[in-house]
């Protein structure tokens, strides 16, 4: 594809994102795509990363991914303290004003991690963006995650280092400043360094770097295995998009850390020294911890291991293909679930590109919605249900139960429903009731 058919392509269609592939060798080289992202989504992933901060600094919480460097130093407890107490943005305030106010002349560096989980608009409008890249190349395993990168800190405070293993990085540039990334060979910067990772001894190696200068609506496009870093002296947000491309190895962990998260109770008895070698009796210990219903207790290792890779990937499947879940209504805005009156009457709709799959274990259908996982009471027609909302339609909610209600009372039906609502699965069209 040619640069004249290019300007008649949309960016971010089909079409566009087969033009990335060719431009980048098929994810293995880095490029700089020029003038990609236009002027009302920039306005618009700006306003929603100043959202973001607003919700961190109201959780008063760092656990997600979230630092802070002054002149090239990561700031401790004490500062990120005081930074959520006293320096929340204001609403409305614009990105530019708000950290001319907070950091005035300093020269600072922000990363915030997994920002998929604390904006829907910006997980949903990026992920329409990624969409059509991915129906060509598919999700990948450990799905895609959102960071953010602000400041005006010179030099990237990592130093020269290199992203871990497998995982490509697309990076959106909102602006105002311009920033340049240095790119080293694998092999060259080990021959140059002896492959050290967070150099801050930048100057010397810059010869023999490549340099990738971008603006404001430019898309950058890097591999993992390059040596980098990143240069920005004037005040300047990136929003990076990574492509979590596990090794073999590292995927079946994240499997198996599935089985610690939603498989093992929460019993913290501490167990006393034990000299009998019987090891019946210690295991039983182990058994009694493992919530594992009947049937999954009796599958081989390897059986129980393939049931928790297939809801491993229905989990990311349902989120869009982001590894992160979104923060829940009851969680953010302490919506409770019983309070499905709420959905009675209204038009609902799941968002596209999302969808929620399903499964049928027993008696019990096994719902996966937004990267949750939702047990109810099986009936044939929550499968209908569910079939007709991941159409990406607007729908009827009396429509949607007419047939439910026929074996089961209506608010059960509206309480599966409210459930779907509380993990941002479906969202309600209209708040007035309908005529």
């Amino acid at each position: 594809m040619n640069t004249d058919i290019l300007a008649e392509v949309k960016p971010f269609s089909s079409e566009w994102w087969d033009f990335f592939l060719k431009e980048n060798g098929n994810f293995t080289e880095t490029k700089v795509f020029k003038s990609v992202i236009n002027d009302a989504d920039v306005v618009l992933l700006n306003e929603e990363i100043i959202k973001i901060l607003q919700e961190l600094y109201l959780l008063k919480t760092n656990k997600y991914g979230f630092r802070v460097y002054l002149d090239g130093k990561e700031q401790d407890n004490t500062f990120m303290t005081n930074l959520f107490e006293n320096h929340a943005p204001f609403d409305n305030e614009d990105i530019t004003e708000y950290f001319n106010r907070v950091f005035s002349d300093k020269k600072f560096g922000m990363i915030i991690n997994h920002t998929e989980k604390f904006s829907e608009e910006l997980a949903r409008h990026v992920l329409l963006k990624i969409q059509p890249l991915l129906d060509k190349v598919g999700i990948p395993l450990t799905g895609l995650s959102a960071h953010i990168l602000i400041g005006n800190y010179g030099w990237t405070p990592l130093g020269i280092h290199q992203d871990t293993r497998g995982e490509n990085v697309i990076h959106f540039h909102l602006g105002p400043g311009p920033k340049i990334m240095y790119n080293w060979n694998e092999d060259d910067y080990k021959e140059l360094t002896g492959k050290k990772d967070n150099n801050k001894d930048v100057e010397p190696l810059l010869p023999y770097a490549e340099s990738y200068p971008f603006e404001t609506g430019d898309l950058y496009y890097m591999p993992w295995n390059k040596y980098h870093i990143g240069f920005s002296d004037q005040f300047s947000v990136g929003l990076t998009i990574w492509f979590n491309n596990p090794t073999k190895r590292s995927f079946t962990t994240a499997i198996l850390d599935a089985l610690h998260l939603q498989h093992l109770n929460e019993d913290d008895e501490i167990l006393s020294p034990n000299k009998d070698k019987d090891i019946d009796l210690t295991f039983e210990n182990i058994k009694s911890v493992l919530n594992l219903n009947e049937n999954l207790r009796e599958l081989t290792f390897i059986d129980l291991l393939k049931y928790l890779h297939k809801e491993y990937k229905l989990a990311i499947l349902s989120n869009g293909g982001w590894a992160s879940i979104p923060v829940t209504l009851s969680d953010k805005i302490k919506y409770e679930i019983d309070n499905y009156e709420i959905l009675d009457n209204k038009k609902i709709i799941t968002p596209y590109p999302f969808k929620t799959f399903y499964e049928k274990i027993d008696d019990e259908l096994v719902i996966f919605a937004r990267g949750y996982k939702v047990k109810i009471r099986y009936h044939d027609e929550l499968i209908n249900i569910i079939d007709k909302l991941n159409q990406n339609k607007e729908e009827l909610v009396t429509d949607l139960l007419s047939n439910l209600i026929v074996d089961w009372p209506v608010e059960a039906g509206l309480y599966f429903l409210s459930l779907l609502y509380d993990k941002r699965a479906i969202n309600i069209v209209e708040t007035n009731k309908l005529k």
